[in-house]
């Protein structure tokens, strides 16, 4: 019994410390941020560039391994008649890595506004304000359309995984010139080897803290594939909330050298900008839709029909709600929705740094 009572009260030291780290996050906002987001961002390149010479996601190949473990040493517990110990053993693990994930990440979801790091201003808007917004973006989004590779239906090509993740985090070069924020690893994305799974849960791409590792799926439509890239690696810039990664990878595509980043973000920040004007105002919105680009209409088209092959309904709601769960624990109160909050950023960027 000694062990597992050890085991025990390590695992209570864990949540104690991670509940002590949280506190502080918030109690005192300002001293803690004022160091955690740069301290954040140099443990996750040195994790970045610890991975990156391994062609595939570490961590996949770490899950796997977790998992013959856990059903091994759990069989030979069981014969052992050491269950408990087996228990809490995976208990303290589990506390660690918590403590951990916070740590060296995790805290990020309690910085202050995105928009104040970057010295700009959200407000609440008008729908006629928002349309102006979403015009505005569908301009930019129209006049990119026509720079990319189509094929004779009229779709864009869909460019090589290998060179758009080498190039994926040259925006966030661009931007770190002007905005230290953004000074962080822009190493290569991964491709999952778990697309077809991420496919179906419809998740696109994922970050992990523990080995500084920004992956996304093949499965990711065409159109979506640089944003989704960019948006990866906002993470490892130590933007932990989802809407605040969207328009991270919203400038590093606008500022992009290349025409399909450039046409990916304007494209998706359209979209994103769109969907809510529809919520709010349906007529405005069918008739800002009305001046959309016939590329964008095929894309759009065919964004719709790929993800109706590639989505199973009833696995994706089953890992929505464990993903909502997850970022509501961590303050998120919006859960997935917090994905669409990129339009107050698109909008309070457009009045306050566009227009």
């Amino acid at each position: 019994m000694i062990k597992p009572l050890r085991r025990l009260i390590s695992s209570a030291a864990f949540l104690v410390l991670t509940g002590l780290m949280i506190f502080a996050a918030k109690k005192w906002s300002a001293l803690v941020f004022a160091f955690y987001p740069k301290l954040s961002r140099k443990i996750l390149a040195f994790l970045a560039d610890l991975t990156a010479p391994i062609p595939v996601p570490v961590w996949e190949l770490a899950v796997c391994a977790l998992a013959v473990w856990l059903v091994v040493s759990l069989i030979l517990s069981l014969r052992k008649s050491h269950f408990l110990r087996w228990l809490t053993g995976v208990l303290e693990i589990v506390c660690a890595g918590v403590f951990l994930f916070v740590a060296i990440w995790g805290l990020n979801y309690f910085a202050p506004p995105m928009q104040e790091r970057l010295g700009f201003e959200v407000g609440q808007y008008t729908a006629a304000e928002l349309r102006e917004a979403t015009e505005y973006y569908l301009a930019q989004a129209n006049a990119a359309s026509k720079e990319v590779a189509r094929g004779d239906d009229g779709v864009m090509l869909p460019g090589d995984f290998a060179d758009l993740s080498v190039h994926a985090g040259d925006g966030y070069q661009t931007l770190a010139e002007t905005m230290p924020c953004f000074d962080g690893s822009t190493v290569r994305v991964k491709k999952l080897l778990s697309s077809k799974f991420m496919g179906a849960t419809g998740t696109t791409g994922i970050f992990i803290a523990f080995t500084g590792e920004s992956s996304v799926s093949s499965t990711t439509f065409t159109t979506s594939l640089p944003f989704t890239m960019c948006h990866e690696i906002g993470h490892r810039m130590a933007f932990a909330r989802e809407d605040e990664a969207n328009f991270a990878a919203f400038l590093a595509c606008s500022v992009s050298d290349r025409a399909d980043f450039r046409y990916s973000g304007y494209y998706l920040a359209f979209v994103y900008c769109y969907n809510a004007l529809y919520r709010v105002d349906r007529d405005a919105a069918n008739e800002v839709w009305q001046t959309t680009s016939p590329e964008i209409q095929a894309d759009a088209a065919a964004s719709r029909a790929h993800y109706q092959t590639v989505e199973n309904d009833k696995v994706s709601e089953a890992t929505g709600k464990v993903y909502d769960t997850y970022l509501k624990a961590f303050d998120v109160k919006s859960g997935r929705q917090s994905y669409g909050e990129v339009v107050d950023l698109l909008t309070g960027w457009y009045y306050s740094e566009v227009k």
